[in-house]
């Protein structure tokens, strides 16, 4: 009785973890920019989702083949949205030439050399 009432939990919490990943999806669609998110971090991600997946498989874990499709669905579609706002996805030398607005530089205070007063 406790081991399924645990597996629920494992599940509801798993999917509910997975959903977040929509978040930043949110966010880069909002802003239309994936600059700030890293796609190597995205796909170990997903990547990581499908191990789990392939588990759950092997061993008939219905929690976690529900929590880890759902992750593995979601991580998938947050990696395409932030690779396709950076290019095309079947060519990625394209993307760092997207969407790279340049940042003005700040002025620096002047700094006297050492022993030159301040005028």
């Amino acid at each position: 009785m406790f081991t399924h009432f645990l597996g629920t939990v494992a599940t509801v919490y798993g999917v509910l973890a997975a959903l977040k990943s929509f978040l930043q999806t949110r966010q880069m669609i909002a802003r239309r920019s994936s600059r700030d998110v890293s796609a190597l971090f995205l796909a170990s991600y997903a990547g990581g989702y499908a191990i789990w997946l392939a588990y759950g498989l092997s061993s008939g874990s219905l929690p976690l083949i529900v929590a880890d499709t759902v992750g593995l669905v979601c991580a998938g579609l947050t990696l395409a949205v932030a690779l396709s706002l950076r290019g095309s996805l079947t060519r990625p030398a394209t993307w760092n030439s997207r969407n790279t607005a340049s940042i003005p530089q700040r002025s620096q205070p002047h700094t006297p050399a050492v022993g030159h007063p301040v005028a």
